[in-house]
């Protein structure tokens, strides 16, 4: 819908058509742990604006409903079916925004009835009935879903099992230090977390896993092991597995465009092809995306990878790379973690920050942050997205000039020490 709007923005008097699948356009699933969880209960609300919103308002052909079932790229056709009818639509231009799936690991036993997968908006309701009853729930997988749906379940005071085959949760997002430091507050929590474990057949239903050290029982299992791309036709993938396509959206076939999670895109860091399936991301792409259609030329820079996520009063979020990437790709890392308070000594508390920062001990340069804590967590990873996205060094991140004040922050902000640390590393 971003780069449906776009291009009606652009271009008043274009034809502009949107083909969904569901019911929902605009939506946002990162919103249903918390539907789940209770903190709302109107589907609706998952969407930021409705599809009659952008007929009447934007004047943009939304048809709900309407799945594809082929298309002919060198022709620009689409058939899609719709109430029934299956219907042929010509374009000039197609931007391929179909986003991902989950993944469903390779396991006996996966497709049970007490088996479900947590993703697209439009079965939320499905799922949330589905476990209204389960007073035991194993989550497979311990990444930010598997995070965010723990506390989900447990707030309504289930039985809450995660299994996770890392050493600790966010194990890919999150260095040592950080991930076992939210992994022992899960703990605390009451979470039952099943480390180092994997999930080797699913009986009955899905009311018993076997795993790698031991049987468990439950009342429903849902699986929380990942996504991919949603990659449809014959598109050129990249290497990640997503569309390959240039600054432009465009995917090398004539008048095709891809957009958001199903679109691969470059790491600002590494240079090389990178999948970072966030909202932020996937909006601007289709506002590049419908820039370019529309005739107004337009480049997506590209991605540093940048996450948040909570459970319960612990916010914690990472950008750039951490210290297992930054080797992959072939950097020098050195890292500083550290812990300190958000406020001067003589007002009360309000908690400790925790910050990780990684930098490439050869050029110097600022690669990666990893923050916590229960306030003020966002605004200092956004302040390191913007420095890493612009090729920052450490010296840059310690000579950054952050705002001051006794009742919200310290002389030295919690990045600002870390940041001197690793100068003297």
């Amino acid at each position: 819908m971003s780069a449906a709007s776009r291009v009606r923005r652009l271009q008043p008097s274009q034809e502009v058509v949107v083909l969904e699948a569901t019911s929902l356009v605009s939506h946002a699933p990162c919103g249903i742990p918390y539907f789940l969880e209770g903190v709302f209960s109107d589907p609706s609300l998952f969407m930021t604006y409705t599809p009659e919103f952008f007929r009447s308002k934007r004047n943009i052909d939304v048809r709900t409903g309407a799945a594809v079932l082929e298309a002919d790229l060198s022709a620009r056709k689409l058939w899609y079916a719709q109430d029934g009818f299956r219907q042929v639509l010509e374009y000039d231009a197609l931007i391929v925004a179909t986003g991902a799936r989950p993944v469903a690991p390779q396991i006996e036993g996966i497709s049970g009835d007490r088996v479900f997968f947590v993703h697209h908006p439009a079965k939320a309701q499905f799922v949330k009935n589905q476990l209204s009853g389960a007073s035991r729930i194993v989550i497979v997988g311990g990444g930010v879903l598997g995070v965010e749906l723990a506390e989900a379940f447990s707030a309504s005071g289930r039985k809450t099992i995660l299994v996770h085959r890392g050493p600790y949760v966010m194990s890919r997002a999150l260095d040592e230090s950080m991930g076992r430091e939210l992994t022992q507050r899960m703990v605390e929590a009451g979470i039952d977390l099943l480390l180092g474990r994997e999930v080797i057949e699913v009986r009955d239903g899905g009311r018993t896993l076997v795993t790698s050290e031991g049987t468990l029982e439950t009342d429903a299992t849902v699986m929380a092991v990942g996504i991919t791309p949603s990659v449809p036709f014959e598109l050129p993938k990249g290497k990640t597995g997503a569309v390959k396509t240039d600054q432009f959206m465009r995917t090398g076939i004539p008048g095709v465009y891809a957009a958001g999670d199903v679109a691969e895109s470059l790491n600002l860091i590494t240079g090389q092809p990178d999948w970072q399936p966030y909202a932020p991301v996937a909006n601007k792409m289709g506002f590049v995306a419908g820039s370019n259609v529309a005739g107004s030329e337009m480049r997506f820079p590209g991605v540093v990878g940048t996450l948040i996520t909570k459970f319960r009063d612990t916010y914690v979020g990472k950008t750039g790379l951490n210290v297992k990437e930054a080797e992959r790709f072939g950097f020098e890392p050195a890292s500083a973690f550290i812990r300190a308070p958000v406020r001067a000594h003589y007002f009360p508390s309000l908690g400790e920050v925790l910050v990780e920062l990684v930098g490439d001990q050869r050029s110097g340069r600022v690669l990666g942050g990893q923050v916590m804590g229960n306030v003020e967590v966002l605004g200092r990873l956004d302040f390191l997205a913007g420095l890493i996205a612009k090729g920052a060094s450490v010296q840059d991140v310690f000579f950054s000039e952050m705002g001051y004040m006794p009742a919200i922050a310290g002389v030295w902000d919690p990045v600002i020490i870390a940041a001197r640390q690793l100068l003297k590393a």
